[in-house]
């Protein structure tokens, strides 16, 4: 080893013989070797990479073409670290550099640039060489244990493997049942909607065809309401006839009973009964209405209302008209075209009808019994 006495950093061959191994297996990686290998050495081709190490090692011992490749490899590689290196002036501070760069895990620049430094002696190269020599068997040991882990981890992602493969068929086969689903579901709504279309297209039709009915025949509401008011005269009078046949049979019963019968056939007219009649009641305040409701199927009639025009359209007025046997207009509370529709009515289909001018019950019973007592 030359002396300390001087600034000029040692070359590879002339380091000590046991720290040319750690220094070609620390500081060349392997590929590097085989690269310098097949470009330095005489090869026969078989060579594995302890061999090429081997060799290498050996060439480093003393100068030639070989160990001046690896000086001038090694000096380009590390060029920063001899930097740093280069400010140590002592032993001491080039021992703490190496030492922090080591806890740094920079192990082969450091190696280099304090084995070649100036003031590396016998002592401080032992010294690195046994902590290399201690970190490569935790690396070694660091190695098997990662080793072991990673077998575990490859068994590990084999199984998991297998769990996606699995599930991802299971999800495969789930996305296919929801596509089928999701196109019997699209189906069923192009039906859903096809239908929806057809009813939508007759409902039109039907309004077309009602609208032109109705344009047609404007009476048609009237002429119905008439129609079913015919088929209920109808049902009174077989009613009546029914009355009538069975007094009949009975006649000649009274007839020897009651001598007055003759008297009895030229007295006045009877009053006109409402029981089973249809009482119109046009106008009157709204809160009387259940009360005029009452007198009138009080009386054994059917009660109809129309407000007169307040909230009741006019136009509805004309079908209850039709429909009644009775009205009572309540001329206080009506509008004028109600009670000229009412009086026009009543008039054309000789109807009768009795105007109250106070709205209240009182006048509402007074003219029901008036309507009751005098003479159809």
């Amino acid at each position: 080893m030359p002396p300390l006495n001087g600034s000029r950093r040692r070359r590879l061959w002339e380091l000590g013989s046991h720290a040319h191994c750690p220094v070609v297996g620390v500081c060349v990686p392997l590929e590097r070797v085989r690269v310098l290998a097949k470009k330095l050495l005489v090869l026969q081709g078989d060579e594995d990479d302890y061999t090429l190490h081997c060799s290498l090692v050996t060439a480093a011992a003393r100068r030639n073409a070989v160990a001046e490749a690896l000086q001038k490899d090694l000096e380009q590689r590390f060029s920063l670290d001899v930097r740093h290196a280069a400010q140590a002036k002592c032993r001491e501070s080039l021992m703490t550099w190496w030492r922090n760069r080591a806890a740094q895990g920079e192990i082969a620049g450091a190696l280099w640039a304090t084995l070649t430094h100036a003031r590396c002696d016998e002592w401080l190269e032992m010294r690195v060489l046994g902590q290399v020599h201690m970190l490569q068997h935790q690396v070694g040991s660091a190695q098997r244990a990662d080793l072991a882990a990673h077998r575990e981890l490859s068994a590990e992602h084999q199984a998991l493997a297998r769990d996606y493969a699995e599930v991802q068929q299971r999800m495969t086969a789930w996305s296919q049942d929801r596509a089928r689903e999701q196109q019997a579901w699209e189906q069923e709504r192009m039906q859903l909607r096809a239908a929806q279309i057809s009813l939508q297209t007759q409902l039109a039709q039907a309004l077309e065809q009602l609208q032109h009915w109705q344009a047609a025949r404007p009476d048609l509401p009237e002429r119905e309401a008439l129609r079913e008011r015919l088929a209920e005269q109808t049902e009174r009078n077989h009613a009546l006839q029914r009355d009538l046949n069975r007094l009949s049979a009975r006649g000649p019963v009274v007839a020897e009973a009651t001598e007055p019968a003759p008297v009895i056939a030229e007295a006045a007219p009877e009053p006109v009964s409402l029981e089973h009649r249809v009482i119109l009641c046009v106008g009157g305040r709204g809160g009387s209405v259940p009360q005029y409701r009452q007198a009138v199927e009080g009386c054994g009639a059917q009660f109809l209302h129309h407000d007169g025009g307040s909230e009741h359209k006019p136009a509805q007025l004309e079908p209850q008209l039709a429909a009644a046997d009775l009205v009572i207009c309540q001329t206080g509370c009506i509008s004028h075209d109600a009670y000229w529709r009412v009086k026009d009515h009543c008039k054309r289909h000789g109807k009768r009808c009795v105007f109250v001018e106070t709205p209240s019950r009182s006048a509402f019973e007074r003219a029901l019994a008036q309507a009751a007592t005098e003479p159809a």
